[in-house]
């Protein structure tokens, strides 16, 4: 960990969170730029909002690393969206530990958030997405003493109070309000967004859509800009076709696209 300092992001330094995740080759792509763009908003709504949203690692004045959260204050915890180092050349290099040992200091001290009170807890729910050779974030989090909630091997929490278990709240999910107009289309829901490859996603999935459709004619959705479209569609964001949200993610092709195609027959799939 020679030569890292962590430092807050602020709004002078958000623009080199949002470009951390993405290839530098990929920085000058439209759709590339148009997720920093969204991640940006988003990332720029929580700082307005809580006034912190992410930490990232520096070598000199590099970025090399990243964390990014934000407090749930009903509960006393804060939530750990994700925890990322790009460049295969900084892994295993403890970048990730003083990341999440700067976090874990920080909310240890009260918080205005937390009726001044420190957190009770960090929660993570990992998912799948790290490069060929790179440490899943399901390990690394258990092996700093991240702890499981039941049955689901992704949720997990760091108790930061002495005895504290953490047992999730029912969640209450968004389900689609079917609207007649979304039939015999495909709709696409988009806005801003911790993850700039949730903008480069929904654009592979029109992509399928379109393969598998091609006459279909397809809509987008900006919830910034259109917000009463998104809420009367029960706040959802994503793909819907022929009025059936696409449940499946474009990374797992084949089951999308058989989603896609028993959407189009009026019927949902039962996988």
């Amino acid at each position: 960990m020679k030569g890292i300092s962590v430092r807050e992001v602020t709004n002078e330094n958000v623009d080199e969170l949002c470009r951390i995740c993405v290839p530098p080759e990929k920085r000058t792509d439209p759709i590339f730029m148009t997720s920093m763009e969204l991640k940006r908003k988003w990332a720029l709504e929580m700082l307005e909002r809580w006034d912190t949203c992410a930490k990232l690692a520096y070598r000199g004045s590099t970025p090399v690393g990243m964390i990014q959260y934000y407090p749930v204050p009903e509960q006393g915890i804060v939530r750990i969206h994700c925890i990322y180092v790009p460049e295969e050349g900084n892994w295993r290099k403890g970048i990730g530990t003083r990341l999440l040992s700067s976090l874990i200091e920080d909310v240890g001290e009260p918080k205005g958030w937390f009726g001044n009170e420190p957190a009770v807890a960090l929660v993570t729910k990992t998912f799948p997405g790290e490069k060929p050779g790179q440490y899943p974030a399901r390990l690394f989090f258990r092996r700093k003493g991240f702890r499981r909630v039941g049955d689901d091997p992704d949720l997990l929490y760091y108790p930061l109070r002495p005895g504290f278990v953490y047992r999730p709240p029912e969640e209450q999910g968004r389900d689609y309000i079917p609207q007649e107009e979304d039939k015999g289309r495909a709709v696409f829901i988009y806005g801003p967004s911790p993850c700039p490859f949730a903008y480069v996603f929904l654009k592979r999935a029109e992509q399928v859509v379109r393969e598998a459709a091609p006459h279909l004619s397809v809509r987008w959705i900006n919830a910034s800009e259109e917000p009463d479209e998104v809420r009367k569609r029960g706040g959802i964001t994503g793909c819907i076709v022929n009025a059936v949200p696409i449940r499946s993610l474009v990374l797992d092709e084949g089951r999308f696209r058989a989603e896609v195609l028993e959407a189009l027959k009026g019927g949902r799939s039962s996988e």
